[in-house]
């Protein structure tokens, strides 16, 4: 059943990413303040710290995050780990087994809760094309 699930969910991705990775040369944006709400994520002594700004230019800026994705940080899950742009580049993973719910983003339509699938440890997830973000452990059977 779970390769149904993955297999219709493979079958109706999108292209759009949701995550925008900022600038790492320091910059100084001029920045507009048109509102396109976003969650702001910086890593900080291992740990993931959300904010949620305005929009990306501004949560950018001065180098406040690593990178932004779509949305209010209040709208996702607490426990979210969200997966780094830097991954998409990464070609191979460990095989430390520590298992993880692999968390699609909006461009998956899912037929069935949850938009996820369970994958053996955090890099394995977040390679998968579309996966916006991790949680530890197995992904929950329902709402």
């Amino acid at each position: 059943m779970k390769r149904l699930v993955l297999l219709a969910a493979l079958v109706l991705v999108a292209t759009c990413q949701t995550v925008y990775q900022c600038p790492k040369d320091g910059r100084v944006f001029k920045c507009s303040s048109e509102p396109k709400e976003v969650c702001g994520i910086k890593t900080v002594h291992g740990e993931q710290v959300k904010e949620t700004f305005v929009n990306s230019c501004q949560a950018c800026s001065l180098g406040k995050v690593d990178f932004t994705v779509e949305g209010k940080c209040e709208n996702y899950l607490a426990e979210a780990e969200f997966c780094p742009p830097s991954y998409k580049d990464v070609n191979a993973c460990t095989e430390q087994f520590q298992p993880q719910c692999a968390w699609f983003n909006q461009s998956v339509k899912c037929l069935v809760y949850p938009c996820a699938i369970e994958v053996q440890n955090r890099c394995y997830g977040c390679i998968i094309k579309n996966v916006l973000f991790t949680t530890e452990g197995d992904c929950p059977k329902s709402v």
